[in-house]
């Protein structure tokens, strides 16, 4: 026999989703779009909200994604899937379903699922549900720690998720040893079945990350692990809180890029709505239509010299955007700018005056007339480098004298970059065409004005690692301060920066995209969460995505319906687009 409680749990459930699924039915007679409707429960917490709900076809390819409300319901529209047989699964820290599930879509009718999730309580199973952040949070030390840990192993992030660390045996020496070589691979610009070294390891004893040595990353490595013989680990494991109220409103649809494997670094949207992307791992280009869902790519001009002996050749394609006539404007390394017609199909090259550093591209927007792209114009024995900016006329093809943006002289900043060199970052300008651009080792905002004259200009908070960005149509620029955890703003008018906290510590906010309405959409890294800021309230709303992903640039698509982000998930060569209801 039952106890009595759960009895009661059960009944209450299955009249709410006999209930729903009588009113679904009736609802949908007035609404054909929708297609699929269910419920989500639990023993431990009955209806559950906040459980991301996967559907993916019977061909493995297409995912899509909704989230259920606070009533534990949820519905997909009969625009986003085909009639057909879908495997179904869940993503909710600390739940899995009780057992495999199936629903057929049909097309005279909606379809309705109720799903009943279990606990997971076999640490080594709720291991694999943690995103990075969780890990971050579970682990045990100080926050100075943490920090060690964030700033030292971003890039190491980006591809492996810090599970890979915490079930790892290694202990300091070995931690050491694939520290120093994993700082020889460049992740950014080549795929998994190409060799990623393109450069030698760094002697020990000149292995200083941020100005710690390796080794001090090693040892608190060492002791977040299974290094001790352990089979499990000897803290508790946390999980950020499953998505809420707003965050549940989103419908997330994931498209596979058919070549693989592939690196998809950065994209944008031109005025049809197509998805154009750098694909960085095979030199091409690509196109979305996300109306069939049809993909084509096209090979890119290839500048770069073979490399060394033992090293790979760095991919060139990275940054892409496009302009007011739907002209593909690609960021290539090597001293020449590429443009795309695809009316033509063909490519128009430019030379530059510039050893390209980051292929990066300053954005074009309808109207504008020219484009920035920045490089190094020498590099002295010794690497000291001069770095410029030079301005594009995408009519002419014609390249403007090039404005000095920094020198030899080192930006000592923050107490742990001590050393480096400053370099630009995200590019963009004001709406007088002058330069600006994220100046990260500074951590200010580098702005010229019509001289050519460059300033700087400080984040209110110190070391705050200002990373992407975009310009708002009041001629403010919005950034990520990756560092400190904040979005920020600059007015272009007056250089005052205002900055917006986000929550929890660590989330690394990467790259901000203001939207219509100016709502900002800011990607985090390492939390598998895209963040909406509202600048008037200041409320922050957290989208989970069904896949993990890692989080580069951020498109928003005006002219949809409903509000429409684009997401490039980079080294599992996805794309991602979320739709909000306005």
């Amino acid at each position: 026999m039952q106890p009595r409680s759960s009895l009661s749990m059960f009944i209450r459930i299955s009249l709410l989703v006999l209930l729903a699924a009588a009113g679904c039915t009736e609802r949908d007679n007035r609404s054909p779009d929708i297609a699929l409707t269910g419920v989500v429960s639990s023993p431990q917490e009955q209806l559950m909200e906040g459980v991301v709900v996967i559907l993916r076809g019977v061909d493995k390819s297409l995912l899509t994604a909704v989230t259920s409300d606070a009533t534990g319901q949820f519905s997909l529209r009969r625009e986003r899937l085909n009639a057909g047989t879908y495997e179904v699964t869940v993503r909710a820290a600390g739940y899995e379903l009780s057992s495999a599930q199936q629903v057929v879509i049909t097309q005279d009718r909606p379809s309705s699922i109720e799903l009943s999730l279990q606990a997971v309580t076999d640490p080594l199973r709720l291991a694999s549900h943690l995103t990075s952040l969780d890990w971050v949070k579970s682990f045990p030390g100080s926050e100075a720690e943490k920090d060690l840990l964030v700033r030292n192993m971003v890039n190491c992030g980006f591809c492996h998720s810090l599970e890979r660390i915490a079930r790892s045996g290694y202990n300091a020496e070995q931690f050491t040893q694939v520290i120093q070589r994993m700082h020889t691979y460049e992740t950014d610009h080549a795929s998994a079945d190409r060799i990623q070294i393109v450069r030698h390891p760094l002697p020990l004893e000149n292995f200083i990350w941020y100005g710690r040595k390796a080794t001090d990353i090693a040892e608190y490595l060492a002791t977040v692990n299974l290094s001790q013989g352990q089979s499990t680990w000897d803290y508790p494991l946390k999980t950020l809180p499953r998505p809420s109220g707003e965050g549940t409103n989103a419908t997330v649809t994931v498209y596979p890029i058919p070549r693989q494997p592939s690196v998809i670094h950065d994209l944008d949207v031109d005025s049809k709505g197509n998805v154009w992307y750098g694909n960085t791992g095979w030199d091409f280009i690509g196109k979305l239509d996300p109306r069939s869902g049809e993909f084509s790519e096209w090979p890119a001009p290839n500048f770069l010299p073979e490399p060394e002996e033992g090293l790979s050749r760095i991919v060139g394609v990275q940054d892409i955007q496009v302009d007011g006539t739907d002209t593909v404007w690609v960021g290539i390394g090597g001293n020449k700018h590429a443009a795309f017609s695809p009316e033509t199909e063909t490519w128009q090259t430019f030379d530059l005056p510039v050893i390209w550093k980051n292929p990066f591209l300053g954005p074009v927007r309808a109207g504008e007339k020219g484009l920035w792209a920045t490089g190094i114009t020498s590099i002295p024995e010794g690497g000291i480098r001069h770095e410029h900016a030079f301005r594009l006329d995408i009519e002419s093809g014609e390249v403007g004298e090039g404005i000095m943006l920094f020198d030899d002289k080192p930006f000592p900043t923050d107490p742990d970059r001590v050393g480096q060199l400053n370099y630009c970052y995200m590019m963009d300008q004001d709406a007088a065409g002058n330069f600006l651009c994220t100046a990260p080792e500074a951590s200010s905002i580098a702005r010229s004005d019509e001289e050519g004259n460059v300033r700087l200009v400080p984040t209110p908070t110190p070391n705050a690692y200002p990373r992407r960005g975009y310009r708002d149509t009041n001629n403010g620029f919005w950034f990520t301060e990756f560092f400190a955890d904040n979005v920020a703003v600059i007015n272009l008018d007056n250089d005052e920066i205002t900055e917006y906290p986000l929550q929890p510590r660590h989330i690394s906010p990467y790259y901000a995209r203001p939207d219509r309405n100016g709502k900002i959409w800011i990607s985090s890294t390492g939390s598998d969460r895209l963040l909406r800021l509202d600048p008037e309230t200041g409320k922050v709303v957290k989208y989970l995505m069904p896949v993990e992903y890692d989080a580069r640039k951020v498109v928003v698509d005006n002219s949809a319906d409903r509000i429409t982000v684009w997401l490039p998930n980079k080294n599992q060569g996805q794309l991602i687009r979320i739709e909000v209801a306005e």
